[in-house]
């Protein structure tokens, strides 16, 4: 009788191992990454970093893994991460960063190649060729993978320049109608002409401003100067647009780019007299208000403009591809060349996007790639483009076809057609502009920046601003070598078309 009870009760032991054993394993292979935990790194949020805090919880649910994410402010971001993954310091696992860094992340072996299970969980058919095709990757090689589609274009306010009232005025005083600008020489007149008027803003009368532009130095002001450049100094049929694909030759203090910056100069004057220290997170937060005609942004103001908690304009915002140039500096002719039909349509591929790629010393590499393709999946980046604030904007074909997703967030069917077409007709024009995107980007951006703040500060002009760029452009190609920048400048810029 003893033995018997021995055995019943080593049976139940052994049945309650092996139920431990079973839940374990069970337990184990559902949540497959517990206990790894993965360091993300980007700029500081809510664009960006957001959706990351957002939506982290449910990935750490589903696979036991945790995200500790680090937010760093826009002029610490490259540094700091590309002396982390250039020391092998394991620091970061997962990194959110800009396009234009590739050449300083991808071609020196940071980044991990993606899988190609990888590529398939986020629908890579889906991703627009020149995200799928050139955004991502470096040579043949897959390194990140697409998030986030970015482009400059011109946002307006409609209610004032479709207004019969101010048509004649306009018209009287300039010698042609008032409509959405199509050349910069445009854009200014109608800037001109708005600059301090009274006008009506959801009831209330004030004065508005002609244009509203980030200029804050060490942030993405130079952004907006390059898309008053692209007009004035892009050749059409010739991709070489920064520096000569002959031998490197910046281009960056040529006409073109003196009239470019006189133009900006020029905004600071047609803006608010704080436009010079402010970010596209304040042109964000005034430009839906009313305050001004004109807005250069990438596509994130169009969400931002149809929140009613922050927008008094809604469904008053006008959407277009950027103004061109009525001339354009031909620098292999070296003359001014008047294009036909009288508009150089050069639309800027500002920045690219933000992408997501996985350090090479990551030691938890499985669980950031899974991370990854959680964040880059198509049913969430879907979600986050049509969500004012997350900084996340369209890079897939299944964003652009589905104008009920963008009815659904809140634009009236008119205003949605007319954003998605004008981020279109600027990413599939084929004298589009691609972003710099070879070693030392941040720092020819950095240089520039310095003396595009002397320039808009009126302590030297714009010809001397851009001479003195040019010049630390020279030094900087010359010490990373000029033969490896110029073959990684033009394989960068490569025989894209838009197709």
């Amino acid at each position: 009788m003893k033995n018997k009870k021995w055995l019943a009760l080593l049976v139940l032991v052994v049945i309650v191992v092996i139920v431990g054993l079973v839940v374990f394993f069970v337990t184990r292979e559902g949540k497959p990454f517990e206990g790894k935990k993965v360091v993300v790194v980007t700029q500081v949020g809510p664009s960006i970093a957001g959706p990351v805090e957002m939506y982290a919880p449910e990935w750490e649910k589903e696979t036991g893994g945790k995200v500790e994410l680090v937010q760093l402010p826009w002029d610490e971001l490259f540094q700091k991460t590309v002396t982390a993954l250039s020391t092998g310091s394991g620091e970061y696992d997962m990194l959110i960063f800009p396009a234009p860094w590739s050449g300083d992340y991808m071609a020196p072996g940071y980044l991990e190649p993606i899988p190609q299970k990888i590529l398939d969980k986020v629908d890579m058919e889906d991703v627009i060729p020149l995200y799928r095709e050139r955004i991502i990757t470096w040579g043949n090689t897959v390194y990140a993978l697409p998030y986030d589609g970015d482009s400059h274009m011109l946002y307006y306010r409609k209610d004032l320049i479709n207004n019969p009232e101010y048509a004649a005025e306009f018209e009287e005083k300039y010698g042609y109608p008032l409509a959405e600008p199509k050349t910069w020489k445009e854009y200014y007149d109608i800037a001109e002409f708005f600059n301090g008027k009274e006008v009506e803003t959801a009831g209330q009368t004030a004065p508005v401003y002609g244009v509203m532009e980030a200029q804050k130095p060490k942030s993405q002001g130079f952004y907006v100067f390059f898309s008053h450049a692209a007009g004035y100094a892009k050749i059409p049929g010739n991709p070489c647009f920064f520096f000569s694909c002959e031998d490197m030759t910046p281009q960056i203090n040529n006409p073109g780019w003196v009239k470019a910056l006189e133009d900006f100069i020029r905004s600071a004057k047609l803006g608010p007299p704080e436009q010079i220290n402010w970010d596209v997170a304040d042109t964000r937060k005034y430009f839906p208000t009313g305050m001004s005609v004109f807005n250069i942004d990438w596509g994130d103001v169009g969400t931002i403009s149809i929140d009613e908690s922050v927008s008094k304009i809604k469904g008053q915002v006008g959407f277009a591809p950027l103004p061109g140039g009525d001339q354009y500096w031909d620098y292999e002719k070296g003359e001014w060349v008047t294009p036909e039909g009288g508009v150089n349509m050069a639309p800027f591929i500002a920045f690219g996007g933000w992408i997501i790629g996985v350090a090479a010393d990551s030691d938890v590499k499985e669980a950031a790639l899974d991370f990854a393709a959680f964040m880059a999946r198509p049913e969430l980046v879907k979600k986050l483009a049509v969500t004012g604030g997350t900084g996340i904007n369209p890079a897939r074909f299944s964003q652009f076809e589905a104008v009920d997703l963008w009815v659904g967030a809140g634009f009236d069917e008119e205003s949605a057609r007319d954003y998605l077409d004008a981020i279109l007709t600027g990413i599939n024009h084929p004298n589009a502009v691609l972003d710099l995107r070879i070693t030392g980007t941040a720092e020819y951006q950095q240089a520039l920046d310095v003396e595009l703040n002397r320039a808009l500060l009126g302590e030297i002009s714009a010809q001397e601003a851009l001479d003195n760029a040019a010049r630390a452009w020279e030094e900087i190609t010359d010490r990373l070598g000029r033969e490896n920048q110029l073959a990684q400048y033009r394989a960068s810029v490569g025989s894209w078309t838009g197709e």
